[in-house]
């Protein structure tokens, strides 16, 4: 009987430590996927004077969001950021904000965001330790984007495909490959800190 007794109490003080750090863990994931949140709302409507043509950097914090974290973070995280800004909120490329801007002949470059990040998240969640997949998959993310916006472009204002690329893709290039680069180094070596202090809790 006292046997009986112990067991299951040693059964009822492993199930409290599991339930404990399943809380903890969902509190820290929780924690992270807000400061993602936060960190997009606070970089995205920023820009850099380049010429004629601003560097924004919306592209590059989506990069660094999808690069440094699960997609299981990082994609509530730029949900939430579309809704915020979809609300109003001025966290737009050039502090922007409301529906009409997702709306607008240029929308698809936000709702872009989407399949950017899942295609990042999912390489560099597959290959987290090959420098040379950050800006592979950022590449291949801000392609995707591309076709997005391009196509939602297209349809809006009735316009050709090769004058839209022209007006939204072509001018922007260069801006994109420095950013790539950049985020590319930063990306890799965030993921890979995060990742060590996450082992050591």
């Amino acid at each position: 009987m006292y046997f009986l007794l112990t067991l299951i109490s040693k059964h009822t003080t492993l199930n409290i430590y599991a339930s404990i750090e399943r809380f903890i863990m969902k509190i820290q994931k929780l924690t992270l996927c807000a400061l993602i949140c936060a960190f997009i709302c606070v970089i995205a409507p920023l820009s850099i004077p380049m010429g004629t043509v601003p560097l924004t950097l919306a592209t590059f914090a989506i990069y660094i969001a999808a690069s440094i974290t699960d997609i299981s973070i990082s994609l509530p995280a730029l949900a939430g950021y579309i809704l915020l800004g979809a609300f109003g909120i001025p966290v737009f490329s050039g502090f922007a904000g409301g529906l009409q801007q997702l709306a607008g002949v240029t929308g698809g470059y936000i709702i872009g965001y989407i399949p950017c990040l899942i295609t990042i998240s999912l390489l560099t969640r597959k290959f987290p330790d090959r420098k040379t997949i950050y800006p592979i998959s950022m590449t291949l993310g801000t392609l995707v984007c591309y076709i997005f916006g391009t196509a939602w472009y297209v349809i809006q204002t009735k316009s050709s495909i090769s004058s839209a690329l022209l007006l939204c893709v072509v001018p922007f290039i260069i801006g994109d490959i420095i950013k790539i680069i950049a985020a590319g180094i930063i990306g890799y070596n965030l993921r890979n800190r995060l990742s060590r202090i996450y082992r050591k809790g």
